[in-house]
């Protein structure tokens, strides 16, 4: 979608850019059930969030996944990007458990568990960009 500038020539919207956390554990992977009142709440969702303005995606990740999840990361692999809607664009980043408990922002995150890829594909409610992330994960 675009608008119209005073000119009448069309300018893109802005897209916001997010990332996306790949925490793996033998072959299950950490998936966030939204909490209810934020944009999507109740949906399952590999965790992430947003890039703030002057921040690199690899700051992001490890920012976000502290904020929601407790955990400290080193993000060891970007696997690519996904794309969602017109708005969005989300990296996505492959990270190593450092240190820390699974401890849930109750405010974002209703639940959080881990999964196998063939459970991500089963549960619902679910974004739509969960099946593209795991097959650029090659599961």
């Amino acid at each position: 979608m675009s608008i119209t500038s005073a000119n009448s020539q069309p300018t893109p919207e802005r897209v916001r850019r997010g990332v996306i956390g790949i925490i793996a554990r033998d072959e299950t992977y950490v998936m966030i059930r939204r909490a209810p009142g934020i944009a999507m709440g109740g949906y399952w969702c590999f965790p992430g969030g947003h890039v703030e303005r002057g921040e690199t995606s690899r700051q992001a990740i490890r920012r976000e996944l502290a904020e929601e999840l407790g955990i400290e990361v080193v993000p060891t692999e970007r696997v690519g990007s996904v794309r969602v809607g017109t708005q969005y664009v989300l990296a996505v980043w492959r990270v190593r458990h450092v240190r820390g408990e699974l401890t849930i922002a109750k405010s974002e995150i209703a639940e959080a568990g881990w999964f196998t890829p063939s459970e991500i594909r089963t549960i619902r409610p679910t974004l739509p960009s969960n099946e593209r992330v795991l097959q650029m994960l090659g599961v």
